[in-house]
């Protein structure tokens, strides 16, 4: 096996949360990538998401059919997701899950916000990023 330096280092993460408000109108994934931006965070995870979508498309299967809906309107109950930022561009997605009766749950491609619809982020803040002293050396063969 080649020699290999490595530096172990200690890094103690503490989870934060990131609240983000939207008022009617606003792009969703907009907001995201704004208050991402905003805050110098460059991974985000979706904790949840309270209130209504003005305009979303969604996409989604039903069997082996793909298909997409715009749903207008609409409450939502569930979100999840990630997403990271790199070079001023969002990656990730986003699942939504409407109340309506049946639910439903896809993907979201874009969408608007209604008043008062407010996107609850996690993140990692590192708070200590020190290298220790000590030096691991591969083991040569």
């Amino acid at each position: 096996m080649p020699h290999v330096d490595a530096h172990l280092f200690k890094k103690k993460g503490v989870k934060r949360e990131l609240k983000l408000l939207f008022e009617d109108g606003d792009s969703i994934l907009e907001g995201i990538k704004s208050g991402m931006r905003e805050h110098g965070l460059d991974s985000v995870k979706i904790e949840s998401m309270e209130g209504s979508v003005q305009e979303a498309l969604i996409n989604y299967f039903v069997g082996n059919s793909f298909k997409s809906s715009v749903v207008k309107d609409k409450k939502i109950m569930l979100s999840s997701g990630g997403f990271r930022l790199s070079y001023d561009e969002l990656f990730g997605s986003m699942k939504i899950v409407t109340s309506e009766k049946p639910p439903l749950h896809g993907t979201l491609v874009r969408g608007k916000a209604k008043d008062g619809l407010t996107i609850n982020l996690s993140f990692l803040e590192l708070i200590d990023d020190r290298f220790s002293d000590e030096t691991v050396h591969g083991d040569r063969q």
